[in-house]
C-alpha cells in the first residue's frame, strides 16, 4: 500500500502513550508520521521507532530526535513512483499500471537497473546522510503484481534482494512494509535474503479499510488475518522484528491487538484516518 499518513489519537486507541497504557512491557513504541512536516513533531518523543517523509524534514530535526534514542525510518518507494516525486520525469516510461485507490501513483518496473541504481546510491544514500536508521520500505507487494499480471516475476524478486541489499550495504536497516507473498516464496526457497530484513511491517492484519475518502473501517477477513500472522511468525522466528499498522475506530478491536502483540512481542500502531494532510 502507498504511504499511510498517520497522527497521535485518543488513549483508547492504539497511538496511546506508554504511561496511558501502562503497560509494564510497551510495544506501542512506534508512530507512522507520513502526512507529518517539520513544523509539527507533537508526539514524536512518545515513540521508539518513526517512519516519516525526510524530504520533510530538516536533517537537524532528525539529529535532535537521534540524540533521544528515536529511530528514524524514512519513507522509501521502490516498488511505485508518485507524480509529485522530483525524479518523476526521469522514470515515468518505467511504469505500467495504475495503483488502485492512489491517482498520482503508479506501479513500475522494480527490475529496471536505473531505477534500481538510483534508489540505492541517490535515494536511500540521501537518507542516510540525513541520519536515517533505515528505510520503510514500501510497495515490495509489486511482486506479487508481476505475478498476476504474468510478468517475469523471478526478476522482480531479483530486484527486491538487489535493494535489500544495497541498502543494507549504507549501513541502513530494512523496515518492510507488506511483501507477505515475496516473504512467502522466498522462505519455500529457503532464500538467505529474509535475514537481511530487520523488520516486518503488516497493514491491516485485524482491520480493514473499507473507504479511502471517508476513513470508513472494518474488521479484515479471517484467511487474510490468518495468512498476515503466518507471515509475521516466520519473520519473527528468524529473529525480524515485527510491526502492525491497522485503522480502526473500534475499541474492542483495539484491545484485541494491543493483546495480540504484547503476547507475540510486536510493535503496533493504529490510525482513525487514513490520509492525514
Amino acid at each position: 500500500m502507498k504511504k499511510i499518513l498517520l497522527l497521535s489519537i485518543p488513549f483508547l486507541l492504539c497511538g496511546c502513550t506508554p504511561a496511558e497504557q501502562g503497560e509494564t512491557t510497551n510495544y506501542n513504541d512506534y508512530g507512522a508520521f507520513l502526512g507529518r512536516s517539520d513544523s509539527n513533531t507533537e508526539n514524536f518523543d512518545n515513540y521508539k521507532y518513526l517512519s516519516f517523509e525526510f524530504d520533510d524534514f530538516k536533517k537537524n530535526t532528525i539529529s535532535n530526535l537521534n540524540s533521544k534514542g528515536i529511530e528514524c525510518y524514512a519513507y522509501f518507494n521502490v516498488g511505485s513512483l508518485e507524480t509529485y516525486r522530483d525524479y518523476y520525469d526521469q522514470f515515468k516510461e518505467f511504469t505500467f499500471m495504475d495503483y488502485d485507490n492512489w491517482d498520482d501513483e503508479r506501479w513500475i518496473n522494480i527490475t529496471e537497473n536505473s531505477w534500481q541504481t538510483y534508489l540505492i546510491n541517490t535515494v536511500a544514500a540521501s537518507f542516510k546522510e540525513k541520519g536515517a536508521s533505515g528505510v520503510y520500505m514500501d510497495n515490495v507487494d509489486v511482486y506479487s503484481v508481476f505475478k498476476e499480471n504474468n510478468m517475469n516475476y523471478y526478476k522482480a524478486a531479483s530486484a527486491i534482494k538487489n535493494i535489500i541489499e544495497g541498502v543494507n550495504s549504507l549501513g541502513l536497516k530494512v523496515l518492510m512494509n507488506g511483501g507477505a507473498e515475496f516473504i512467502d516464496d522466498m522462505n519455500d526457497k529457503n532464500d538467505s535474503i529474509l535475514n537481511s530484513i530487520w523488520a516486518y511491517h503488516q497493514e491491516e492484519v485485524f482491520s480493514l479499510i473499507l473507504d479511502y475518502d471517508n476513513d470508513r473501517f472494518g474488521k479484515q477477513n479471517a484467511e487474510d488475518s490468518s495468512y498476515y500472522k503466518n507471515i509475521a511468525k516466520i519473520m519473527k522466528n528468524k529473529g525480524s522484528e515485527v510491526f502492525l499498522l491497522e485503522y480502526t475506530k473500534d475499541s474492542k478491536l483495539i484491545k484485541e491487538i494491543s493483546d495480540y502483540c504484547s503476547t507475540n512481542q510486536y510493535h503496533y500502531y493504529c490510525s482513525t484516518t487514513v490520509d492525514l494532510k
